[in-house]
């Protein structure tokens, strides 16, 4: 029986416990996003619950001013 490969990803950097993200800082945002337009996980990002939420509530809120695009296109 084969074992499965553990896929690896890229660690984005640690931030402060205290950092609270916001829509008006849309290439802090854009770090945190696929190339498909989806969120990263919070294993890949190394956020907290509370940072992570604080962050999915700006993604959403940019996106919906048109800030971030939904999706990206090619």
């Amino acid at each position: 029986m084969a074992r499965k490969k553990r896929i690896r990803l890229p660690k984005i950097a640690k931030i402060a416990e205290s950092h609270m993200f916001t829509y008006k800082r849309v290439g802090e945002l854009k770090r945190y996003i696929t190339e498909q337009g989806y969120i990263y996980s919070r294993k890949v990002t190394s956020l907290t619950q509370k940072q992570q939420k604080s962050l999915r509530t700006a993604i959403q809120r940019a996106r919906s001013l048109a800030l971030l695009p939904f999706t990206q296109t090619l």
